[in-house]
């Protein structure tokens, strides 16, 4: 092993181990934990920051330029997810609940955001791209935000449902 010397505080994602108080991990599947960041906040990135990962590059094939729509932008997995697709030439509309969550939306990655207590998500996010909807919504939410997911999509987008904080989305009867 030489990405790590011994004292280095390591981080990994398993499912096996996990709560035990040693564990031996192939060095490829551990990163390095900086001094700065606290075990607690290394273990709860870990797994975020692996949906965030999953989120914005496996599923959808996203190009700079590109506009989408997350639902929870100032939650844990939204915060990450917003900088890396921000980081990747993405333009992010943000949806969240408070105008405390909008200036931390619009700090972590989002061109704009809408606060959907106020404002009409889908109609927003129609104006925001001249009618013709987002290919992509990442919505954690679930029941509440489902119908204005769907409709701030443009034909043929994609509709991520990876969470259900609401309660699940409705069934879609065929």
């Amino acid at each position: 092993v030489d990405r790590f010397k011994i004292g280095d505080r390591a981080a990994y994602c398993s499912t096996l181990g996990g709560y035990a108080e040693f564990n031996v991990v192939k060095a490829d599947r551990a990163v390095r934990v900086p001094k700065s960041i606290s075990d607690d906040v290394a273990a709860a990135v870990m797994l975020k920051g692996l949906t965030a990962e999953f989120l914005a590059r496996r599923i959808w094939p996203l190009v700079a330029g590109d506009t989408v729509l997350v639902h929870a932008a100032a939650g844990g997995v939204g915060l990450i997810l917003c900088q890396w697709l921000n980081h990747l030439g993405i333009r992010v509309i943000g949806a969240v609940g408070s105008a405390e969550k909008m200036s931390l939306a619009l700090e972590h990655g989002c061109a704009e955001a809408i606060n959907y207590r106020e404002e009409d998500v889908a109609a927003r996010v129609r104006s925001l791209t001249g009618g013709a909807g987002v290919p992509v919504v990442y919505d954690s939410v679930g029941a509440a935000t489902f119908d204005a997911s769907l409709a701030s999509l443009r034909r043929r987008g994609l509709l991520i449902s990876f969470g259900n904080a609401s309660g699940p989305v409705p069934a879609i009867a065929p």
